[in-house]
Parts: C-alpha cells; sequence; structure tokens
C-alpha cells in the first residue's frame, strides 16, 4: 500500500523542507556575514584610507600597526563566517541525501518509484536555486601588497636626492566585490540597465522556478501528465535557463579579472551561492530522467490494467 501512495514521501519531504530552510539561512546569512567582515576588513586597508594618512607617510608604522590589528580581527570574523556556512552546507547536503534514501528505502519496487524520486530531487533542486540565487557567488578584488613608492627628486645645484622609499606595509586595497544573482540584478536596476537585469532575472531566477514547478505539477497530477503541451514546454524549458552560459560566465569573469596588470595582486574566489547554483543545474537535469521515467512507467502501467481486462 506504502508503495502505491505518495502519503509517506510528503510527510517525509515536509521535515526536509524544515530542516532545509534551517541549513539554507545558516548558509545565506554567514556568507553574507562573511561578504560583511570583509568588506569591513578591505574597508580598512583602502588605498584612499592609506595614501592620505598622513601618520603612515611621515612615521613609518604608526599608521599600520593599528591598521594591521583591526583588519586581522575582521579578517577572522570572515573566514569564521564562511567556515560555518560551509559546515551548514554540509549539514544540508547530509539531510538531502539521507531524504533521497528514505525516499527509495519507501518506495523501491512500487509503482510511484520515480515519481517519488523524482518529487524528491525535484524538491532538493528548488532549494539549492533558492540558495544559489540569493548568496553571493563570486569575490573579485585587486591590492598591492607591501607597496613601494620611490622618493627620488633632483634639484639645482645639488643634484639627485636619494630619500629612502617609501613602503606602506601589508595589504592595500583597490577594489572589491561580491554579488549574487539577486544582488547583480538589483545594481543593474539601480544603474538603468533594465535589459540586462531583466535578462538575468528571467534565464537564471523566472524560468528555473516554472521549469520545476511545473515539473512538480507534472508528477502530481495526472492531468497535467496527459498533457502533451505540457510535456514538452517542461521538456524544452530548460534550454532557456541558460544555467551553462552563467556559469561559464562566471568563470570567465574570474579568469579575466585574473589575468589584469601585472604591477597588481588580485584575487577572485568562487564563493557558496556558486556552488548551490550548479546543484540545481544538475539535479535539474537528473528530474528530466525521472520525469521521463515516470512518465513511462504510468504508461506501462496503464498498458498492462488495459490488457488485464
Amino acid at each position: 500500500m506504502k508503495k502505491n501512495s505518495l502519503y509517506y514521501f510528503y510527510i517525509i519531504a515536509l521535515l526536509y523542507i524544515i530542516g532545509a530552510v534551517f541549513d539554507g539561512v545558516a548558509v545565506y546569512n554567514h556568507s553574507k556575514g562573511y561578504t560583511k567582515d570583509k568588506s569591513g576588513y578591505v574597508e580598512i586597508l583602502n588605498f584612499e584610507d592609506r595614501l592620505l594618512n598622513v601618520d603612515e607617510w611621515m612615521f613609518t608604522g604608526s599608521g599600520w600597526d593599528s591598521k594591521e590589528s583591526t583588519s586581522t580581527e575582521k579578517l577572522k570574523g570572515a573566514e569564521a563566517h564562511y567556515a560555518t556556512a560551509i559546515t551548514s552546507s554540509y549539514y544540508f547536503i547530509a539531510g538531502s541525501t539521507a531524504f533521497i534514501l528514505m525516499v527509495l528505502f519507501i518506495y523501491w519496487g512500487g509503482n510511484n518509484v520515480f515519481r517519488s524520486v523524482g518529487l524528491s530531487v525535484i524538491t532538493i533542486a528548488l532549494a539549492c536555486l533558492a540558495i544559489g540565487i540569493i548568496t553571493p557567488m563570486l569575490e573579485i578584488g585587486a591590492f598591492s601588497t607591501n607597496l613601494t613608492i620611490p622618493l627620488k627628486f633632483s634639484l639645482p645645484f645639488i643634484g639627485e636626492v636619494d630619500i629612502p622609499d617609501k613602503i606602506f606595509k601589508g595589504r592595500m586595497y583597490y577594489y572589491y566585490q561580491s554579488k549574487s544573482v539577486v544582488d547583480l540584478v538589483y545594481v543593474l536596476l539601480e544603474s538603468k540597465n533594465y535589459v540586462v537585469a531583466v535578462s538575468i532575472f528571467g534565464f537564471s531566477v523566472l524560468v528555473p522556478f516554472t521549469k520545476l514547478t511545473l515539473s512538480i505539477l507534472l508528477l502530481l497530477s495526472s492531468s497535467f501528465r496527459n498533457n502533451i503541451l505540457v510535456i514538452k514546454i517542461v521538456g524544452r524549458i530548460g534550454k532557456w535557463s541558460m544555467a551553462d552560459v552563467f556559469v561559464i560566465a562566471t568563470f570567465l569573469s574570474y579568469l579575466s579579472f585574473s589575468n589584469m596588470n601585472s604591477g597588481i595582486d588580485t584575487e577572485a574566489n568562487t564563493l557558496m551561492g556558486l556552488y548551490f547554483f550548479l546543484a540545481y543545474c544538475i539535479l535539474s537535469i537528473a528530474s528530466s530522467q525521472f520525469i521521463e521515467l515516470a512518465l513511462k512507467k504510468q504508461k506501462d502501467i496503464k498498458l498492462n490494467h488495459t490488457f488485464s481486462w
């Protein structure tokens, strides 16, 4: 009986969603905490603040000592936030794996095995997509380490005067940004780049959510399963999500930034949001396969039922 009813699946799915919400909120909050502390770290080491600081010019080390201790504290706070976000991600992975295994254990060998597993994969994909689009995906920064400024100049009748070079200890940041998909859309709207903003929102948010929602209805509702148009839409809409293009574009921005002027050090790191979005891409593809298997299974059941009469 349990293998032919989705009653148990609904209970397990509800428990999973509650756990996923807690883990997702933790990942988001700590990822944002990381970004906030990292931005504070960069702000302390901002090039304008350091180059215009009289103490750092006049008294070597006096301006840097206070900045070093404060910035180090901020950086440690950022690293602690990111470590906690990673731990919460592991909890999310463990919960998702347990969700799939429990569904397989209950429905293995039954008529609803592909439907229940497909619904499980789609549920996890929705959670990954939600976390992926609101959590920072990439951080990029440009900085100099131990910036050295030559102080040689010439005077009439005296010649060249050689003063020891001025060295600004530690890092000096020129640029830092960290954005999620939602942040990027918001920034583009503020700058009136409406076409790009709407395109990114449509291809990376609206279309994926539409596809997953239709996939759920397809597996739950017999009227949807018998609608050829809905089946075709679900099968083809994934091509318009441009998920692969989005991921490639993100890495291209990483590579292009890493090849900047060799006189400036650069950093470009992928953050938690990208991995959740990538997980959504993989799970979305997997869900399509389970939908096909579920539809084939339902068709075979109908044929067997017809011939049995």
